[in-house]
């Protein structure tokens, strides 16, 4: 019969008659379906009837009491065959089964009658899930203390490895064995790819609750209709993220994410559902005393108030996302997040290293069992004297080696924390590593001939990261050592020694700052040692190599009073740290009545022989002059040595001819070295000076 549509029908017409449904022509009995169960039923009951007929035999030794626990669990034991008292035509049956033992028929049947759809796909072979769940992965339980598995071939196999695997099974107390994490063996930036991506892919999910809430909700929206791919979405949303790293892009979407959820459970115990964003001062101020309960219950969770008024300042500046501005002029908020975060007490920040702990890591590069361990302690020196972050040192661009005396190794990278800014990110971070440590030996040699015992190169570029993760069975992976896994094997390394349990990776860069602090550096050589800009500096001296070689000297000079034997707190008892110099036979500074450097003294010459360079002697004295300009600078006064009211004039046209001065404080002094000409006239008089010390001495 065909079918007629309503829209179809005029008027005037009407619909046929449909001929009725007689049920009764229709066959809903299971007969067959029925007598099959029956048999099974009815064989299933011979079987027990002749098992009980054996134990109730004499010799059988038939325990009664189970008879009688068969009849409580349901089972109707009978004598003649099944099939004898079933009645398909009235729908009874005189067999009783046991409930388990018909539920396993029925489990039975279906296993054998089922038909599986195969465009059916379960989770983990949906194609989005296959990178998760695949076997290629060799995601498996760890075998040797976590470490990484073997893995297959990856685009970075092309380095240069060596297998250590003997090595590692003499070695089993090695400390990276128990540091080192089973993770996903993926490369640096493509690691960096896939996180920003799963970033993307959160704030999509966040965006997608209510398109309006947001402008960039709205341009997102209308990109997936234009692509229903989403990869036109991804784009824009990465755009308006800009450069933030994926650390940042997840954390505020995970702040953000819990308030969401916290407002669907408020609203839905209430009975009604609201949309959550865009944001509303009044939900947002119960979420916070939401927050004060849990960190009372808990107690933790001090900085979430403060933590969600960065995010919704985040979303202002990123998705553009509506409410926001209510939210962070709310005075209430405001005071709320700062007396929660008041209540958490002092930060508990990373402790730095002492002396024992730096001699330790140079112990176990020269002399531990691990080839292994001997590079991670090296490359934790290395990070020690660079002052850097961990995870600055996760991909290195190149490296350039000074091994001359006073040298040093500079690590060259643009993947640091403080590269969010383009104009940074278009420059190398320089990481200058001084030659010598605070013990005698030639660790950094050492450490680079280790280095290219394992297979790495150290003038690879790009070189990637400083220490990638090791291999359980040799070689190293493509991945970088994570900043956690850093930590636990520098207290490996330290395990023994005094308060080793407390260190963290961060107390890394931390040691040589504090150090350089309990000597008495001044604050602008810390902050550039530090690597941070100041109002003074500015960026171009963290950024600069050469701009650096002031305060990296002063870094020398304090490692060297360490190195024969001088203690912080006598160092910063003597005023400053320049008493020993890396030049040899450097005397030490002269002091004034009131803590001024005084003239520059008349050094006692030996008789020199009849063959010696005046030129040269000329030059050891300008070098002897730059030293002094360290001497000055580190007394509390030096600014003022021009300015001092109780000086006459000739002491302080001494001492505008004695010590150049800073172009940027003193722009006008007249001894500043500013062409060739005054460099030649300068040498001049350094040379004049020193004819006139022999002729004294003569």
């Amino acid at each position: 019969m065909d079918l007629i549509e309503v829209e179809d029908l005029e008027d005037d017409e009407v619909l046929p008659e449909i001929d009725p449904l007689h049920l009764e022509d229709f066959d809903f009995s299971f007969q067959q379906d029925i007598e099959h169960l029956n048999s099974i039923a009815s064989g299933l009951a011979g079987n027990m009837s002749q098992d009980l007929a054996r134990h109730q035999s004499p010799d059988s030794g038939f325990d009664a009491d189970l008879l009688d626990e068969a009849h409580d669990d349901g089972v109707e034991f009978i004598d003649q065959p099944a099939q004898e008292s079933c009645d398909p035509n009235t729908g009874t049956n005189a067999c009783i089964v046991d409930k388990t033992d018909w539920a396993l028929t029925v489990n039975h049947a279906f296993e054998r009658h089922r038909a599986l759809d195969p465009a059916m796909k379960l989770p983990w072979e949906q194609p989005s899930m296959q990178g998760i769940f695949h076997n290629s992965l060799g995601l498996n339980l760890p075998q040797v203390h976590g470490i990484a598995l073997e893995l297959p071939a990856t685009k970075n196999e092309d380095r240069n490895q060596i297998s250590v695997s003997g090595e590692v099974e003499a070695c089993a107390d090695a400390a990276f064995l128990s540091a080192v994490k089973d993770i996903q063996d993926l490369d640096y930036f493509e690691n960096k790819r896939m996180q920003t991506d799963l970033a993307c892919a959160k704030w999509l999910d966040i965006l997608s609750m209510n398109w309006s809430a947001s402008a960039i909700g709205q341009q997102v929206c209308e990109d997936l209709r234009s692509d229903p791919t989403g990869e036109l979405a991804n784009e824009t949303l990465k755009a308006c993220f800009g450069t933030k790293s994926y650390s940042t892009l997840l954390k505020r979407a995970g702040s953000l994410k819990r308030f969401i959820l916290w407002h669907r459970d408020h609203y839905l115990e209430r009975g009604f559902s609201v949309d959550a964003i865009p944001l509303h001062e009044p939900d947002v101020w119960n979420y916070f005393r939401h927050l004060r309960d849990s960190r009372i219950r808990d107690a933790r969770g001090y900085t979430g108030p403060a933590t969600f008024l960065e995010t919704v300042r985040f979303t202002k500046f990123t998705i553009a996302l509506r409410g926001a501005d209510d939210i962070l002029e709310s005075r209430r908020l405001q005071g709320f997040a700062a007396i929660e975060k008041r209540e958490k007490g002092p930060t508990h920040q990373a402790p730095p290293m002492e002396l024992e702990h730096l001699r330790r890591l140079h112990s176990v590069l020269l002399g531990a069992d691990s080839i292994v361990d001997k590079v991670g302690a090296g490359c934790m020196l290395l990070c020690t004297y660079a002052r850097a972050r961990w995870s600055d040192l996760r991909f290195i661009h190149h490296v350039e080696i000074e091994s001359k005396r006073n040298g040093c190794l500079v690590l060259y990278t643009t993947e640091h924390k403080t590269s969010a800014v383009g104009e940074k990110k278009e420059q190398y971070l320089p990481f200058v590593v001084p030659w010598d440590g605070v013990t005698n030996e030639n660790w950094l040699q050492t450490f680079l001939d280790l280095y290219q015992q394992v297979g790495l190169n150290i003038h690879k570029v790009p070189l990637g990261p400083l220490l990638p993760a090791p291999r359980s069975g040799g070689g190293f992976c493509a991945r970088p050592l994570t900043t956690s896994e850093a930590a636990a094997w520098l207290r490996g390394l330290l395990k023994g020694t005094s308060n080793w349990e407390s260190f963290r990776s961060h107390s890394m860069k931390a040691t040589l700052l504090d150090w350089c602090a309990r000597s008495g550096m001044d604050k602008e050589v810390r902050s550039v040692l530090g690597h941070h800009c100041s109002a003074v500096s500015g960026s171009e001296v963290v950024y600069a190599r050469h701009l650096q070689a002031r305060p990296i000297r002063k870094l020398m000079m304090l490692l060297g009073l360490i190195r024969i034997g001088m203690g912080l707190e006598e160092i910063a008892d003597r005023g400053n740290i320049a008493g020993v110099t890396p030049a040899a036979g450097t005397p030490g500074p002269g002091f004034g009545i009131h803590g001024c450097a005084a003239r520059t003294p008349v050094l006692p010459v030996e008789r020199v022989q009849a063959e010696a360079d005046p030129v040269q002697d000329a030059v050891e004295g300008v070098q002897d002059h730059e030293d002094q300009l360290s001497i000055k600078e580190e007394m509390n006064n030096a600014a003022d040595i021009d300015s001092s009211s109780g000086s006459d004039s000739e002491s302080s046209s001494t001492s505008s001819d004695e010590y150049p001065k800073c172009l940027r404080c003193f722009p006008n002094d007249p001894g500043r070295v500013r062409s060739r000409e005054d460099a030649v006239e300068a040498l001049d008089k350094a040379l004049e000076r020193v004819r006139k010390a022999r002729r004294s001495a003569r």
